[in-house]
C-alpha cells in the first residue's frame, strides 16, 4: 500500500514539472464581457486547466472545481459601492467505471449538467463555456464589473488530514478504528496541492468603467 502511495507521489511530482512549463507557455485567464444595451454580462475562462496535470489528478480521483465570483460596482466620488454579487462553480469529475468526465455547473438556482465526455479536452472545453449570471445592474449610473476565479483541486480539510498523517496522528486508521482510505487519500490530495504550488490558482479581471 505504502509503495503504491510513493509511486503516485513521484508520478504527480513529475507531472507538475511538465505542467509548470506548459503554464509558462500559455496565457490562461478570464474572458469578461460587460453588459451592453443588447447583450447580458458574460463570463468565461480560457486554458485555466490546460496542463496535463489536471487530467492525471482527475483520473486518480481528485475532482477539479472552478469557482467564479462576480461583483457589480458603481463608481463613487470617494468610495465605490457593490451593487450585486453572484457566485457559481464548474466541477469536473472522472467516472472510473464509465471512463468519462462529468461536467457540472452549480449556481444558487441548483445544479445543471454540462455534459459527459470521453476525452478530457472536450470536458475542459465544456467547463469553459460562457455563463451569464442574473445580476442587478445600476441603470443610469457609472460602474464596472470584477471577476475572481479560483481553480481548486483540494480543500483545507485535506490539508489538515495530510498534516496529521505525516505526524503519525492518523495511526488509528491503520489500527482499524477508522477508514484507512480516508487518511491516505486525503493526505495524498493535500500533498498534490502542495506540489501544484498552492491550494488554488487565482485569476482576476475587471471591466472598464461604463455607463450602465
Amino acid at each position: 500500500m505504502r509503495l503504491a502511495v510513493v509511486r503516485l507521489m513521484l508520478m504527480l511530482a513529475l507531472a507538475v514539472v511538465s505542467a509548470s512549463s506548459l503554464c509558462a507557455q500559455g496565457s490562461p485567464g478570464i474572458e469578461l464581457r460587460p453588459p451592453t444595451a443588447t447583450s447580458a454580462l458574460s463570463v468565461a475562462v480560457r486554458d485555466v486547466m490546460i496542463d496535463k496535470t489536471f487530467d492525471e489528478l482527475l483520473q486518480h480521483g481528485f475532482p477539479a472545481k472552478v469557482h467564479f465570483r462576480v461583483e457589480v460596482w458603481t463608481e463613487g466620488r470617494w468610495v465605490d459601492d457593490v451593487v450585486d454579487r453572484a457566485a457559481w462553480d464548474v466541477i469536473i469529475q472522472y467516472d472510473v467505471i464509465d471512463h468519462s468526465y462529468d461536467v457540472l455547473r452549480r449556481t444558487r438556482e441548483g445544479v445543471s449538467s454540462l455534459g459527459s465526455y470521453t476525452r478530457y479536452a472536450d470536458a475542459r472545453a465544456a467547463s469553459e463555456l460562457a455563463y451569464s449570471p442574473t445580476m442587478a445592474m445600476p441603470i443610469g449610473k457609472r460602474g464596472y464589473v470584477t471577476v475572481r476565479v479560483d481553480v481548486v483541486t483540494l480543500d483545507n480539510t485535506d490539508l489538515a488530514e495530510m498534516q496529521r498523517w505525516l505526524r503519525g496522528e492518523a495511526q488509528p486508521a491503520v489500527l482499524g478504528k477508522r477508514n484507512p482510505g480516508t487518511a491516505l487519500t486525503n493526505g495524498l490530495r493535500t500533498l498534490t496541492t502542495r506540489l501544484l504550488g498552492g491550494e488554488a490558482r487565482h485569476y482576476d479581471a475587471r471591466s472598464k468603467v461604463q455607463q450602465f
